[in-house]
């Protein structure tokens, strides 16, 4: 789990992959600035002690717009040092419709403090999924098999939770990309499969080294 910082303030959240890089969704970083840009690990909040990281580069996928191919890799300066609270996760291994899992974030929450949380999640991509959405650009991420319905028990995303990992089975299966409507408990909330961007994912890693 990592946090996005630009000019000091949370601006999303990731996941380590390995020790040079964090993935996370493309409109988490969308400021161009990146030499504004920190990432933080190993923090039970944004505010709390943790460990600092200067970002290199940021890669967003080259198809980025709007919502579609929301997705980015952040390459540090530095290796993350791992510990017994700051570990990888492994990209996701199958593709499936229908699984239950868990969104953790840093992002703002109903006390207005930015503690790390996790929430428990039903996360659809079938048909149930596009015909609860409302938004047509909303819908159509989903039919092109890049993103997933968020479906919890009295929780609301904002745009502070861009990026949130979504994780099953020690595997990182989505990452938080908006709520219809700029988010609420009843609207509906979308993250993007990484199962469909792992051939990019690596490929990228490789080239650059």
């Amino acid at each position: 789990m990592a946090a996005i910082a630009y000019a000091n303030q949370h601006v999303g959240n990731g996941a380590i992959i390995n020790s040079k890089w964090i993935l996370t969704s493309a409109s988490a970083v969308f400021f161009v600035e990146e030499a504004l840009y920190y990432v933080k690990v190993g923090a039970d909040s944004f505010t709390s002690p943790g460990f600092w990281y200067e970002v290199f580069h940021i890669y967003r996928h080259p198809e980025f717009v709007g919502w579609d191919y929301n997705i980015a890799l952040i390459q540090l300066k530095d290796n993350v040092r791992y510990t017994e609270t700051v570990k990888p996760i492994a990209l996701p291994g199958d593709d499936p419709e229908f699984f239950t899992g868990k969104l953790l974030s840093y992002g703002q929450n109903e006390h207005g403090t930015r503690h790390l949380r996790e929430a428990d999640y039903t996360i659809v991509a079938d048909d149930r999924c596009v015909n609860f959405l409302t938004d047509s650009s909303a819908r159509q991420m989903i039919i092109d098999k890049q993103g997933y319905c968020l479906f919890g028990h009295d929780q609301g995303q904002f745009y502070s939770d861009a990026g949130a990992p979504v994780v099953a089975n020690d595997q990182l299966y989505g990452l938080f990309a908006f709520a219809e409507h700029h988010g609420g408990v009843n609207d509906g909330s979308v993250a993007t499969r990484v199962f469909k961007f792992t051939t990019w994912i690596q490929e990228k890693m490789t080239q650059i080294g």
